[in-house]
């Protein structure tokens, strides 16, 4: 199984497409894992719209900002269960095979 880490901090514009770039992978053994890092825009309603997908294992909002992304990574760390670990950035996307062309 593959661990697929958001670490998120004010990405609200382009979450949407980065959940939905994982969630469309050919590859579907894996959890998702969302990390938020007190963002002050509206993240939080688009990670919420994603809470009953059976993909999601985690949905963290941290009460204050960490500043270090890598504060973010480390908890993922401890959270994943899979073999593979994957921090998918916030504001990126991934073609439909990566997950799949990555854990061959």
């Amino acid at each position: 199984m593959l661990s697929v880490i958001i670490p998120n901090y004010c990405h609200a514009r382009y979450l949407k497409e980065r959940i939905e770039s994982i969630l469309a992978q050919s590859y579907q053994d894996f959890e998702l894992i969302i990390l938020d890092d007190c963002s002050t825009d509206n993240s939080r309603e688009v990670i919420e719209s994603y809470r009953s997908n059976p993909h999601i294992k985690h949905i963290i909002y941290n009460e204050q900002n960490s500043g270090s992304p890598f504060v973010q990574w480390q908890r993922g760390f401890a959270l994943a269960s899979g073999e593979y670990i994957w921090i998918a950035e916030s504001d990126d996307v991934a073609e439909p095979t990566l997950a799949e062309k990555c854990v061959k």
